[in-house]
């Protein structure tokens, strides 16, 4: 519906009337008007706003435009605004506030094309690293449907959709910058969260080869190495054989020795580092090899006794021995793996330990 040209000019010159026009009871009816006056970016940008507040003011009122079909019809009326930073921005505040609510719109926003509209957005403006984080959170909420619960299909459509393609050429393009490689590898996480199908399709892309250059190029910057090492386990978990194949063609033993030593006073990226170490070397006869010719087992004891050492010279109570105490399990498990072979004869030799049958 066009708009008419006094409502334009004032829209051009917002003033207090103007403002007062998107003050509504209920969000249902800021929707209407936002269908109203959808061709005029002042207009969206203040519905989007107002529905917003409904749903943080008025948290019930999210029951109402579930049953009137709040998703698809936004989606249709934000279309034309791929290319608006701004609308954009108040989209995805829009969704965060939604999405607080319950995962009842998760599945909506996928099918309806509405997260699409978000990822346009992100392609066409790739060097938008704003826009690019906030995408990312967007895409790694619509993964689950609540904490520890995949959304199996959201997955699918996403990966099919080709936003792995688009992380991949992020990454290759703002490859200087820590945040981005923070935000791909969070989305991926998600996006491969127990679904062997999507961690399939991510293992056979550039990604694992840009985690490994990741984890090389930021290996003094903790954020991104605890980043990487969550999603390269979240890989292992959902397809371990292709993920540790990955792993060792990769390099990734040599980059995970360079992030453990730089590393030494942060027990939490020590300890993703080290669980992501010990999923490698499960069953994994050529990862063992590996390990053990770059003299891995020298370097884990070295590195855990600096941090010991690190442990004890701060000076907060006892959760950092604690810390530490885990950390040694981990190591304990992963020395395990390597002292006994696996899938050999009883017949067999071993020269790292045992064999078992």
């Amino acid at each position: 519906m066009a708009v008419s040209p006094s409502l334009v000019e004032h829209f051009s010159k917002p003033s207090s009337l103007v403002h007062m026009l998107f003050y509504r009871e209920s969000a249902l009816d800021v929707l209407l008007l936002l269908e109203q006056y959808q061709f005029d970016v002042y207009a969206v940008k203040r519905c989007l706003t107002e529905i917003a507040r409904h749903l943080r003011d008025t948290p019930t009122s999210v029951k109402d435009l579930h049953v009137h079909n709040f998703v698809p019809r936004l989606c249709s009326c934000l279309q034309p605004y791929t290319t608006n930073f701004t609308i954009i921005s108040c989209l995805c505040l829009l969704l965060r506030r939604l999405f607080s609510l319950g995962g009842t719109h998760h599945s909506s926003v996928v099918t309806s094309g509405l997260w699409k509209v978000v990822v346009d957005a992100m392609k066409h403006d790739s060097g938008n690293v704003n826009l690019f984080e906030m995408g990312c959170a967007l895409t790694s909420a619509l993964c689950l449907e609540r904490s520890g619960v995949a959304h199996e299909a959201n997955q699918i459509e996403m990966v099919q959709s080709g936003v792995l393609d688009m992380l991949c050429v992020a990454m290759q393009t703002n490859n200087q910058l820590s945040s981005v490689y923070i935000g791909a590898a969070q989305t991926v996480a998600n996006l491969v969260y127990k679904n062997a199908g999507t961690a399939d399709r991510a293992l056979k892309s550039d990604l694992p080869q840009l985690f490994s250059m990741g984890l090389h190029s930021f290996f003094k910057d903790a954020a991104v190495v605890t980043a990487l090492a969550q999603v390269l386990f979240q890989l292992h978990v959902a397809s371990p054989p292709k993920a540790q194949h990955s792993y060792l063609t990769w390099g990734c033993v040599d980059r995970v020795r360079a992030c453990l030593a730089a590393h030494v006073a942060d027990v939490d990226t020590e300890y993703h580092l080290l669980r992501t170490l010990e999923v490698t070397l499960r069953d994994n006869e050529p990862a063992k090899d590996v390990f053990c010719a770059k003299e891995m087992p020298f370097h884990l004891v070295t590195i855990f006794e600096d941090v010991i050492t690190a442990v004890s010279q701060r000076r907060s109570g006892g959760g950092g021995a604690s810390s530490a105490a885990f950390l040694s399990f981990v190591s304990a498990v992963i020395f395990s793996h390597v002292a006994i072979m696996t899938n050999v004869t009883t017949s067999s030799t071993c020269t790292r330990g045992t064999s078992s049958a």
